[in-house]
């Protein structure tokens, strides 16, 4: 591998963002290191990625909440004189011995640091750490130098990334807005990034853009939108509430929320977004025909059948014998209808399905 392959690696994360993990993996190997990690702040959030080797050990230490306070980059920070900055540029010998930070890290298999900082516009920035095992020896001066040197390089490449990612959203935002479609994306906790003009009619009063997260003025539906926030993590989402039935209040009428996470390609690193909220208004009516009620709340065929006979005030009996089922298999439908749609007895799901569509009292 030569310093041509490390441009080329950079240069083509620079467009296709879900590369950038192996881009920052050229950079460690070529430096001598095991691979990479790097961290961006945007918005007032800190992200971070790492190398293939170092994610599994990099995803256990970000799982305990120590990337808001990484001592590394709080002492980096307050060196502009270095833009390559190791360990012992930042910490004494007694801090790198027996600092809590250093020890976890070299439980975790990393032990010695070398960090390229960049400053970004709109008042972002990054950080790419080169990273050694503990055993090693620490980088030496000449690996701050051929480091020093990829600067301009990581710098276009991040500013390039960014700015796409962005571009990306805008884009997203702006084919909603074609459509007419409240559409709004939010950070990784939850936060709001940006919003497109008919989501925006709806802040103050249906959505409240809360400091740490995006909220909902109706308490149970936002219940309901912490946990899926929440669970934006690959692993969990199977176990969210990913459309979330908003009853109507005062300027609004009854809608769905629907959270779609970012993934893959969409999930881009620079641009910090972790999903993609989707407002779909129901307006006024009857009971839901059973192909929006599917659509609207992620039932399958079977379970929408079953949940719009139920909120016309069918029986579990009348559902059975009228779709030739057993009732404990009508009651299984009927349970993953509850955990999908948010509610937990008979009685809530027709409210849902009708008493929300009609018009409010005057």
């Amino acid at each position: 591998m030569d310093d041509l392959d490390v441009l080329d690696g950079l240069y083509e994360a620079a467009v296709l963002p879900e590369l950038w993990p192996q881009a920052i993996d050229l950079c460690g190997r070529k430096a001598g290191g095991i691979g990479a990690v790097m961290f961006m702040s945007r918005a007032g959030m800190i992200r971070g990625f790492a190398s293939p080797d170092l994610k599994a050990p990099f995803e256990q230490w970000a799982a305990t909440g120590a990337m808001d306070h990484n001592p590394r980059i709080d002492r980096a920070m307050l060196r502009p004189d270095l833009p390559v900055v190791r360990d012992q540029d930042l910490f004494t010998p007694d801090e790198i011995e027996n600092l809590l930070y250093f020890k976890t890290m070299r439980s975790l298999g990393v032990g010695w640091s070398m960090a390229l900082k960049q400053f970004l516009p709109d008042g972002a920035w990054t950080i790419l750490s080169l990273e050694r095992p503990g055993t090693q020896a620490p980088f030496g001066d000449d690996a701050v130098a051929w480091l020093t040197a990829l600067k301009p390089h990581v710098a276009r490449a991040a500013v390039a990334s960014t700015r796409l990612a962005l571009e990306r959203l805008a884009a997203t935002l702006g084919a909603f807005t074609a459509l007419g479609v409240p559409a709004a994306t939010v950070g990784p906790t939850g936060r709001m990034l940006d919003a497109n003009p008919e989501f925006g009619r709806f802040l103050g009063q249906l959505f409240l853009d809360r400091r740490q997260r995006l909220g909902l003025a109706d308490r149970h539906a936002d219940t309901l939108l912490g946990a899926a926030l929440a669970r934006l993590n690959r692993e969990l989402w199977s176990q969210a509430v990913g459309s979330i039935p908003v009853r109507a209040g005062e300027g609004h009428g009854a809608l769905v929320v629907h959270v779609v996470p970012m993934r893959r390609s969409a999930h881009d690193i620079f641009a910090g977004a972790g999903a993609l909220l989707v407002v779909s208004e129901l307006g006024e009516g009857e009971t839901l025909g059973a192909p929006l009620v599917q659509a609207l709340f992620d039932l399958t065929p079977a379970e929408a059948r079953v949940a719009r006979m139920v909120a016309e005030g069918a029986s579990v009996g009348e559902v059975a014998a009228a779709l030739v089922l057993s009732d404990s298999t009508v009651r299984g439908h009927l349970k993953a209808v509850f955990r999908k749609c948010g509610v937990h007895r008979q009685s809530e799901l027709v409210a849902l399905l009708r008493s929300p569509l009609r018009p409010a009292a005057p």
